[in-house]
């Protein structure tokens, strides 16, 4: 049955039973499921979603037959919408099924409910989140959409859990709804590991607190091709062949109802098994309490023993500790006094290092002051000459700097009397130039005086008295000019004089400096 879990017949089989209107078909395939559903439940763990999906149909048809989707929509009648058109596929419609008696126990109330049961005893958190959210729950869990219509389109709010709530108000509380969610439950793998058929049947219908005989689906698929209804044409079936359809089903629930015992005798065993297994646990756990017992008042007094050894260890460890820090108190008062006199020394170090270089340092200046003094004896001898020959040298450094003070003054003089001279020269020349321009100045004035008498006679004559009176006026005033141009002339003769004479003057006494500096210079050589 696993094997066949793990096959595509199980993608095939819930396809159908979520997109076939079939009432008989839906029947078979639900029972087909229930029979592989207790020996793989971890295989269609992740089939969960589409599982729910096919819960919610069979809620529906248990009360409410399938109709087609051409019919039109009744009450009683439960719809299915049309498959997406991506899936391709056909549906196999309830008007073209055979009117065909199914035995007790694929009647729709009785497998709806042994579907139910199991999906309960299987998944139950995801049963309730589904029957409470149909919409949330397919789209949290990613369902790819399987009809043409959207999802909110599929089911009326509030009618699956109406519809399911009377089918498990009896059923006891499954502990998985307590521990886990629906998404916990899936990922929980641990809890199938352990687990058979026969006990998963049998948890299922303890839980569903019900006095209705439980369902395996090992019979039923084992005699898969025997309990397959024969394909008869409706206008030919008789009276004989239903009887033997007929026979043939409650032959194949009689083989069911005794693997059902069976099934019962075997987990009735392990039952029996399990209660020796318990009281022989408890016999030990008996034991396991004296035990206990004695090794808790062992432990007690151990316990006593070690507080006490705890004590003398803590008073000991106390004592360690005083110790270890009057050792670390003296330790660090060594290495103080050790720091100490490792300056000291140090100290003392450098401070002998410096005295041998100012002892080598003495001794190189003895040395040399010892050559010096070798090499200044024979001067020594002489130091009286030496002396005398000082004084003269300074008496002739006296007299040649007076000698260059003199030359200096002279030269200054000397450098004035050029000035002066120079300056003598320009006054010499520009009186020169006056007198000569004078000079000419009064050859003029006597050439017209001449012609001015001439003129003024022959004016006279012509002119009245007032005009002869205007006349010898004019003629004074040019020889009082006349007279004062002869006057300044006559001085500027003398100036003229007596700056040519300045002129040699200054020219000897130029001459003798320079004679005086060159007598200076040699003497000082």
């Amino acid at each position: 049955m696993a094997t066949v879990a793990g096959s595509s017949f199980v993608d095939i089989l819930i396809q159908s039973l979520m997109l076939d209107t079939g009432n008989q078909l839906f029947s078979i395939n639900l029972r087909l499921l229930l029979a592989v559903l207790p020996y793989a439940p971890l295989v269609l763990t992740p089939k969960v979603p589409l599982l729910a999906i096919v819960l919610g149909r069979a809620i529906s048809w248990r009360d409410r037959p399938f109709i087609d989707h051409t019919s039109p929509p009744r009450d009683g009648f439960t719809r299915t919408e049309l498959p997406e058109p991506s899936l391709d596929w056909q549906v196999a419609q309830s008007a073209v099924e055979m009117d065909l008696e199914l035995p007790e126990h694929m009647k729709p109330r009785r497998i709806a409910q042994l579907f139910i049961i199991a999906m309960y005893g299987a998944w139950p958190s995801n049963v309730i989140a589904f029957v409470r959210d149909p919409v949330s729950y397919i789209r949290g869990k990613s369902v790819t959409p399987i009809y043409a219509v959207d999802w909110e389109k599929v089911w009326t709010p509030g009618v699956l859990a109406t519809r399911l709530e009377p089918l498990i108000r009896d059923f006891r509380l499954h502990p998985s709804l307590v521990v886990f969610t629906s998404t916990a439950e899936l990922a929980d793998e641990k809890r199938w590991e352990r687990i058979d058929a026969a006990e998963f049947i049998a948890r299922s219908q303890a839980l569903s607190n019900s006095d209705q005989q439980g369902f395996t689906g090992a019979g039923l698929f084992e005699q898969d091709e025997q309990s397959a209804p024969p394909q008869v044409d409706s206008a030919s079936a008789n009276l004989g062949n239903r009887l033997a359809k007929e026979n043939e089903l409650l032959r194949l629930e009689a083989k069911f109802t005794s693997r059902v015992r069976r099934q019962y005798l075997y987990h009735i065993g392990r039952l029996h098994k399990t209660s020796l297994r318990l009281n022989n646990d408890e016999a030990e756990i008996h034991s396991f309490a004296g035990q206990i017992a004695e090794l808790t008042a062992q432990l007690s007094q151990t316990r006593t023993e070690a507080s006490q050894a705890q004590q003398k260890h803590v008073k000991w460890q106390g004592q360690l500790r005083e110790k270890v820090a009057s050792f670390r108190e003296e330790k660090a008062t060594w290495q103080t006094e050790a720091a100490r006199i490792r300056a000291e020394l140090s100290e003392a170090r450098a401070m002998v290092k410096t005295q041998r270089e100012e002892l080598a340092e003495v001794k190189n200046e003895r040395f040399k002051l010892q050559n010096r003094l070798t090499e200044a004896e024979p001067k020594i001898r002489h130091i009286s000459d030496y002396e005398t020959r000082m004084k003269q040298l300074t008496e002739s450094q006296r007299l040649w700097d007076e000698d260059v003070q003199r030359c200096k003054n002279a030269l200054q003089e000397a450098e004035a009397a050029k000035a002066r001279v120079y300056e003598l020269e320009q006054m010499l020349r520009a009186s020169r130039q006056e007198t000569i321009e004078q000079s000419q100045a009064i050859g003029v004035l006597e050439r017209k005086i001449p012609a001015m008498h001439q003129v003024k006679a022959e004016e006279l004559d012509k002119s009245s008295a007032p005009t002869t009176t205007a006349a010898p006026k004019d003629l004074d005033v040019y020889i009082a000019l006349l007279e004062q141009a002869k006057q300044r002339t006559d001085e500027l003769e003398r100036e003229n004089l007596q700056l040519c004479d300045n002129l040699s003057g200054a020219k000897q006494k130029t001459r003798f400096v320079d004679g005086e500096m060159d007598k200076s210079f040699m003497f000082g050589q």
